[in-house]
């Protein structure tokens, strides 16, 4: 996460687990089974701790923050070089966070959604899939270097801003009073 995974080398890896390449070798046929576990890992841990920040929450606006300092968290700890490492060089992890991101982080925004409008704390005429769609797909936009390059952007601060200008969209008057209220996101 910190330094990307292409600059990472097996050696790398069995210094800091403190064993010795052979052995990571044992339990790991290469580098990319060792970034497709993480990253299974990495999937499994994310989806226990949102689920958790559902049943927990008081409404989908606190939901919905809360779900956003987990992930400004994330970020802070991420090398923007990750994901084009793992897009480039490790397809098949790549590919379980591509699938993550259309099935998992969609079904979690729609659900939100859904929940915000039987509150009423969200646009009554929003269509819960579309939103949530276009939400999940900007994530990707989040580690464009060509529109974020890291010189002026951190991920995490495109991300909170992502966050605000999505909550903004979909709240209404009752959700715009609860955040300005509640001292939550400014919008």
């Amino acid at each position: 996460m910190k330094y990307g995974i292409k600059s990472v080398t097996m050696d790398d890896i069995a210094k800091e687990l403190g064993i010795s390449k052979k052995t990571l070798y044992k339990y790991f046929k290469d580098k990319d089974a060792i970034v497709s576990t993480l990253m299974k890992m990495d999937i499994n841990g994310e989806m226990e701790l949102l689920q958790s920040l559902t049943e927990s929450s008081k409404n989908a606006i606190e939901e919905t923050y809360a779900f956003s300092q987990v992930l400004i968290e994330k970020l802070r700890a991420v090398n923007p070089a990750l994901m084009y490492d793992l897009e480039k060089y490790h397809p098949k992890a790549w590919k379980l966070f591509v699938i993550h991101k259309r099935e998992d982080v969609y079904g979690c925004i729609k659900s939100n959604i859904e929940r915000g409008i039987k509150e009423g704390l969200y646009h009554q005429e929003l269509n819960p899939e579309i939103v949530a769609k276009l939400y999940s797909e900007k994530i990707d936009m989040i580690f464009n270097q060509e529109v974020f390059p890291t010189e002026g952007y951190s991920v995490e601060t495109v991300y909170s801003e992502m966050i605000k200008y999505h909550l903004r969209g979909i709240i209404n008057e009752k959700g715009r009073e609860y955040l300005t209220n509640n001292n939550k996101l400014t919008t």
